[in-house]
């Protein structure tokens, strides 16, 4: 296994780590505080987590049919939905439970993996077919915004200061090119957005011909819009947890320049099905 795979999977690890040590001590009332997510509390997380690698097992599921799916927007959605609605009955401990043997069986399991096996292609959540490896990546991406989610809901500090949350802000930095064409920015027009501490970044985008490109934030000049905030503001808009619009008039994330063209920007952040 190359240190890149290695070091994904160790990402994913830290991740289930930490989820583990903040869920063991929660009583019945904290297991059930709501998240950003809609009718999912932190239990539903946890169980969403460990059902889903239950499933990546290869384990037979029994045929389930969620009670309530008036939030649910598409078919994996529906899949997501049905496994974690069948585990509603449960206690929060069983849910770990479930989540602890499922989680250490997979990480088991992959990092046993040669090379041959990490090319392999899978179905990743977009329905399309990618290596294995790339689907790992995305694999992070949940891990650590679910762990975001549960430490949110629990009033506790988002886990920047963390391998994984360094690889999600920095991924979802590059869709900042996208995000400004989309929304409309004109030719000429340069995007700049700033992250401040424990994690600061400094990313610009420019559009020419309706198309976006990074470019050198030194060079982009006087940006005709300038977005500022914290890393945990930008993941919670770039992941759906929040409106762009909402945490602009919260003051979240601070605005230089047209604040309408921010909030599209921002929208088309969303990199979240």
């Amino acid at each position: 296994m190359t240190n890149s795979a290695a070091a994904t999977l160790d990402a994913i690890a830290g991740c289930r780590d930490r989820i583990d040590q903040m869920c063991a001590p929660l009583d019945q009332a904290r297991w059930h505080q709501p998240t950003a997510l809609p009718a999912w509390d932190v239990q539903d997380v946890v169980a969403h987590l460990g059902s889903l690698e239950a499933m990546l097992l290869g384990w037979e599921e029994p045929a389930h049919q969620a009670a309530t799916t008036a939030h649910v927007r598409n078919p994996l959605g529906a899949l997501n939905e049905g496994l974690v609605d069948r585990r509603r009955s449960w206690s929060g401990a069983q849910v770990l439970d479930e989540f602890r043997d499922t989680t250490a069986r997979r990480l088991a399991d992959l990092r046993a993996l040669d090379e041959v096996a990490l090319d392999h292609e899978v179905l990743a959540p977009s329905g399309r077919m990618v290596p294995l490896r790339d689907f790992l990546g995305i694999r992070v991406w949940d891990y650590f915004v679910h762990e975001m989610d549960i430490t949110d809901a629990l009033g506790l500090a988002p886990p920047l200061a963390t391998t994984a949350a360094t690889r999600v802000l920095d991924e979802m930095l590059l869709l900042l090119p996208r995000a400004a064409a989309k929304a409309g920015a004109p030719d000429g027009t340069f995007v700049r957005l700033d992250l401040t501490e424990p994690v600061p970044r400094s990313v610009a985008a420019g559009v020419d011909g309706g198309r976006g490109a990074l470019v050198d934030p030194s060079a982009a000049g006087e940006a005709a819009l300038q977005l500022r905030a914290s890393p945990a503001a930008f993941l919670r808009v770039g992941t759906g947890r929040r409106a762009g619009a909402d945490a602009i008039n919260a003051g979240e994330i601070e605005v230089g320049g047209d604040s309408e063209l921010a909030a599209r920007v921002l929208a088309r952040l969303n990199v979240v099905p």
